[in-house]
């Protein structure tokens, strides 16, 4: 993928660019055009927070309390609602790696509906923000409902690598 094609692809597609050599964690239950693309992945780790996220190799665990070591996963998809934000957001930021990246599905919700339609963008900006990610991409979809898709990557000094071709920073004048 070069970097004008990561740049227009959307936040869940730039998670999964790369290759499938890595260590996924989805925690919650994705949208269903996004459980396509966990097939071929070399190791997953789904984690059910609902009765109804449970399927075939799902372990099922407190999103507040993961039952993982520390920078486990190289990459996260986070689908559950975010009912403890701090303490689930700290708890996915303790679980991945250095240069960690992860992409959190939640509902969106417009100025006049109420708080249980989903977050608006300002108050879920600044939970990421106290939980020390980095925002690298931000797209409304809809899955079939309206929901905020959100690229991060985890703040802890290192850089994720981004997946493509890089164009160079200065062309070098040909000797005479």
């Amino acid at each position: 993928m070069s970097v004008a094609a990561a740049a227009a692809a959307g936040p869940l597609d730039r998670l999964f660019a790369g290759g499938l050599h890595g260590r996924l964690l989805v925690l919650g239950r994705p949208p269903e055009r996004v459980l396509l693309q966990l097939e071929g992945w070399e190791r997953v780790a789904c984690v059910a927070t609902l009765d109804a996220d449970i399927r075939p190799g799902t372990v099922r665990a407190d999103p507040h309390h993961l039952p993982f070591t520390e920078a486990m996963f190289d990459k996260a998809l986070l689908s559950a609602p975010l009912v403890q934000p701090r303490l689930m957001l700290r708890e996915l930021w303790r679980v991945l790696a250095p240069a960690g990246l992860a992409v959190v599905v939640v509902k969106a919700r417009r100025l006049w509906e109420g708080k249980e339609a989903g977050w608006r963008r300002e108050p879920l900006a600044l939970r990421l923000d106290e939980a020390m990610f980095e925002v690298l991409d931000w797209q409304v979809e809809q899955l079939p409902e309206r929901h905020h898709v959100v690229l991060l990557a985890k703040l802890d000094g290192v850089r994720p690598v981004l997946v493509g071709e890089a164009e160079p920073a200065f062309v070098a004048a040909p000797a005479t």
